[in-house]
């Protein structure tokens, strides 16, 4: 089971996990955001924390480690221990006390807030880990489960330093997934529910606005190493929201794109899913070399 340490920086409370046997000093590190829970949730749940450790750090893997590996875990804005108005984490709803006119608002802010919040934690994190030089973070990857999920996608498209992402029961593309969601509600999906300046940022940045089929530099995932991992009975973010991205993203010759769509699961983080990552994460930590790139 890993161990956990909490660090304060600049305000924001991170949770640092690692496993107690990662001590050599000589072995370099590879940090691994994990954006472990969706919207109403919190940063405080260590499961899916443990099997991927578990995975690369388990009985079943007695050769040498190339790499140690850390979680780092924070809470979203205005969740948890960074909660400052429980209304505005609701979506809309008929009932007035779990109604947030503001939902379309509040979700997209919050998922490119958290973009941000890991390139400020790439620049500075090290010198609250290791201020004098003790070990060395030499990759950066992303996971998160829905909205932490959704902020992966927007994290890769902007934040070169990510190598891998892991996407869990998210969708890279806002416009198809609030649209569909507002005509579930019975909201339309335009002014005061989806402001004219809200959709103006979305159509110049989210990721599904990016020229991600492309096989030259303009695409920002070019070269990543992704895999998605997705319900096909997931009501809340469909599938449907989300194949088209997927199936023509273009990752080039040095990337990895794998889709693993789980049948029968809805908007849940599978203990499927659970395993596939830890996989995905050992086989980062081994440079790659039991995979096919």
């Amino acid at each position: 089971e890993p161990s956990k340490q909490t660090f304060i920086v600049s305000g924001l409370i991170v949770d640092i996990y690692s496993h107690p046997s990662a001590t050599d000093p000589t072995i370099p590190i590879h940090a691994l955001f994990f954006l472990g829970h969706g919207r109403l949730g919190s940063a405080q749940i260590p499961y899916f924390v443990n099997t991927i450790f578990d995975v690369k750090y388990g009985s079943a893997n007695p050769s040498p480690r190339k790499k140690d590996l850390i979680v780092v875990a924070f809470d979203h804005r205005n969740h948890g221990r960074r909660l400052v108005d429980k209304q505005r984490k609701f979506q809309w709803s008929k009932d007035p006390k779990k109604n947030n006119d503001q939902h379309a608002v509040d979700l997209y802010t919050i998922q490119t807030g958290l973009a941000q919040d890991a390139s400020f934690l790439i620049e500075h994190l090290p010198s609250f880990l290791y201020p004098s030089r003790e070990r060395t973070i030499v990759e950066w990857g992303m996971s998160g489960i829905s909205v932490g999920g959704h902020s992966t996608w927007i994290a890769l498209s902007r934040e070169s330093r990510l190598k891998i992402g892991i996407p869990i029961i998210a969708c890279p593309d806002f416009t198809k997934m609030m649209s569909q969601r507002a005509a579930s509600s019975g909201v339309p999906f335009k002014p005061p529910y989806y402001p004219d300046s809200l959709k103006a940022y979305v159509d110049a940045n989210d990721p599904a606005k990016l020229p991600y089929r492309a096989k030259d530099r303009s695409n920002p995932y070019l070269g990543r190493k992704i895999l998605v991992l997705s319900g096909a009975k997931d009501h809340l973010v469909p599938w449907a929201t989300t194949v088209e991205f997927v199936e023509n993203l273009e990752v080039g010759e040095q990337g990895i794109k794998r889709i693993f769509l789980e049948e029968g699961a809805g908007h849940e983080p599978t203990p499927i899913m659970q395993r596939e990552a830890g996989m995905f994460v050992k086989q980062w930590l081994n440079d790659w070399s039991s995979a096919k790139l």
